[in-house]
């Protein structure tokens, strides 16, 4: 029961390590963090759309597609979903949906096939009497795929092709295709999430034993791994780093790998089995090589590319403010304006900016200021805003300096734009880039 609750309690990108002995064998039992099989960087509000289906394809299973794909997406509890509904609505209106979402998830029930047949047989009973029976057998295909577009440019990430068919039978009628069916998208559809998200397995990792007949070298792998039985895993690895250092035991190596790595001391145990295939050049160290550098390359990836939006904000604000404060007149009494009002990760960027202006007693316009709430809905309304319309309310709310904040496209081109106008002078100071440093 212990055991069960530590599964259902380890969340994603979470580090666990559980040793399980065994008769045979001491293992380690590892949280191993992997980066989708998509490249899903930069996208975080999605909009789940509803499955499509080809001619002839029931309504109902596409609908039952959709259900099952909006909460695997959901359960992956990385995105932040928009009722599609809203997104339908904002493409009548020929508004920009990239306001919203970075990217649709869409679907398409290309093919489904049903086929019912009957199998005769028969059996003696307990008394010896022949009795006859008919098996009722329903055989189902289906064929979908998924994708997301992206909302800048339509972009097509995927797609991903699923292809399933179950059977069933019964003695006394067909069985439920619709079932069969639901039962083949669930299957299908379990492991969404690895697609678009990053997600997290457990991996086992086996010590290793010694293959040669040194009894003075077996002994001191044999004293190693009950120290590992026996929890003394820092003793443990102390042990085997030594056992490596004066017989170049490939094994210990290996041993000594496993737990830096179950410390969460990936580069260190990388590092260290460089050193082993530098000086054995043993297949075994160059394999357990190659596996913790693709641990450090997926890990690296998640923190470049999927890490927390908040952090990703936080990061963004922080080099504004660093670059702004540069440009800044004295005695600056700043207005900071959001122009991207509907982008969530915009509207941080500024809550951010304001506070650490705040905290460094730099002046900052009220934002319930009335002149300032009116300007800024007409701005939003209008969708374009000049530098004399900016000038014009600054003076008017008594700013003399005027910090633009944006976001331009998304995913992996997406960018903090920062604009910053000196009022009294009436000319831009400062434009930032489209260097990487400006990625969010």
């Amino acid at each position: 029961m212990a055991r069960k609750n530590i599964w259902k309690t380890m969340t994603p990108l979470t580090a666990v390590s559980i040793f399980l002995i065994t008769a045979c064998a001491t293992s380690i039992r590892l949280a191993v963090n992997h980066p989708p099989n998509l490249n899903t960087a930069g996208i975080k509000r999605i909009a789940v759309m509803p499955f499509e289906a080809n001619v002839g394809v029931s309504r109902e299973i596409a609908q039952y597609a959709t259900g099952v794909a909006t909460k695997k997406i959901q359960e992956t509890n990385y995105f932040t979903l928009v009722d599609p509904s809203e997104i339908e609505r904002f493409k009548r209106s020929n508004q920009n949906i990239e306001n919203y979402i970075d990217a649709q998830f869409v679907g398409r029930i290309t093919r489904i096939n049903v086929s019912n047949e009957t199998n005769n047989g028969s059996y003696k009973n307990k008394n010896g009497d022949v009795v006859y029976y008919n098996d009722y057998i329903t055989k189902v295909e289906i064929e979908f795929n998924y994708s997301l577009v992206l909302a800048r440019d339509s972009r097509i990430i995927g797609p991903v092709y699923k292809k399933n068919n179950k059977s069933s039978s019964n003695r006394e009628n067909y069985p439920s295709s619709s079932d069969l069916l639901r039962s083949a998208i669930d299957e299908q559809l379990m492991y969404l999430g690895h697609d678009i998200a990053p997600y997290t397995v457990i991996e086992t990792r086996t010590f290793a034993e010694e293959k040669t007949n040194d009894k003075a070298l077996k002994e001191e792998m044999k004293n190693a791994i009950t120290q590992v039985k026996a929890g003394n895993y820092r003793l443990a690895l102390s042990t085997y780093l030594d056992i490596y250092d004066r017989y170049k035991s490939v094994a210990a190596a290996e041993n000594a790998s496993i737990l830096y790595e179950s410390f969460g001391e990936i580069q260190t145990a990388a590092d260290f089995m460089q050193k082993v295939l530098d000086e054995t050049g043993n297949p075994a160290a160059r394999m357990t090589l190659t596996r913790l550098n693709k641990i450090l390359s997926d890990k690296a990836i998640i923190a470049s590319d999927y890490g927390d939006a908040r952090d990703q904000t936080k990061k963004a604000a922080d080099l504004a403010s660093d670059e702004i404060q540069k440009v800044l007149p004295k005695n600056a009494r700043v207005w900071i304006y959001n122009d991207s009002a509907n982008n969530s990760m915009a509207a941080a960027v500024v809550d951010n900016l304001t506070s650490d202006f705040i905290r460094k007693g730099i002046k900052i316009v009220d934002r319930q200021n009335a002149a300032l709430i009116e300007a800024e809905r007409k701005f939003n309304m209008s969708g374009y805003v000049s530098d004399d319309d900016f000038i014009s309310i600054g003076n008017a709310v008594g700013a003399n300096t005027i910090v633009v904040i944006g976001i331009t496209g998304t995913g992996s081109t997406r960018r903090l734009q920062v604009r910053v106008l000196d009022i009294e002078k009436s000319v831009p100071i400062m434009q930032s880039d489209t260097s990487e440093k400006w990625k969010i």
